[in-house]
């Protein structure tokens, strides 16, 4: 946080060398770009954290189930999938069971996840918080769960599929089509200017 409030400090300082020394839009360019770069970082990065939360959470869920199935009470099974997976609702299920281990209560340490790992694991949360404290069913609650993760995963999936071929518009029309013009008017321009000079 530090290094990028100096990154944007140093860049508006130079945009405005840039405004006083050589043109006041060009300056004002550079502060614009200065102040949007950081903030469509940080929004690019929020989204690549909740994508791979989304891949994770229906295998985390159904590791839960199958953990609850099996005879596990809540913190155990949290304890058991948080040490089998290794991505942020793996790290974050470890973490709850780890400050569970130093004394908080499970669904005090569970109620933290939402702010660290990402709103996508709040059902899940709620979930076990309330299999922790009232003794709800969690077979029956983690299986619906389940399905709805991985429906939502399928259309996130669907959604990506839906926007690839506006991803390959521009490789497509600055690679490909020059070299398709070049190959076919190329040779025709040749013998029409051979013709015309006949």
């Amino acid at each position: 946080m530090r290094s990028s409030t100096t990154g944007i400090a140093l860049g508006v300082a130079a945009a405005i060398v840039i405004a006083v020394g050589v043109h006041p839009v060009l300056g004002m360019g550079v502060g614009l770009l200065v102040w949007i770069t950081p903030h469509r970082r940080r929004t690019r990065e929020q989204r690549r954290q909740q994508a791979e939360v989304l891949e994770e959470l229906p295998e985390a869920i159904d590791l839960l189930r199958l953990a609850i199935s099996s005879g596990l009470n809540v913190h155990l099974a949290v304890a058991a999938v948080g040490e089998r997976l290794c991505g942020p609702v793996g790290l974050g299920l470890a973490g709850a069971s780890w400050r569970v281990r130093t004394g908080m209560r499970l669904a005090e340490a569970l109620e933290t996840l939402p702010d660290s790992v990402g709103e996508p694991v709040r059902p899940l949360v709620r979930v076990l918080v309330d299999g922790d404290r009232y003794g709800t069913d969690l077979e029956t609650s983690l299986e619906q769960l389940a399905a709805d993760s991985r429906l939502l995963r399928r259309r996130r999936a669907e959604e990506n599929a839906r926007r690839l071929p506006l991803r390959l518009l521009f490789p497509l029309v600055t690679c490909i089509l020059p070299a398709f013009i070049l190959l076919t008017l190329a040779p025709v321009l040749a013998e029409t200017l051979v013709a015309f000079r006949q």
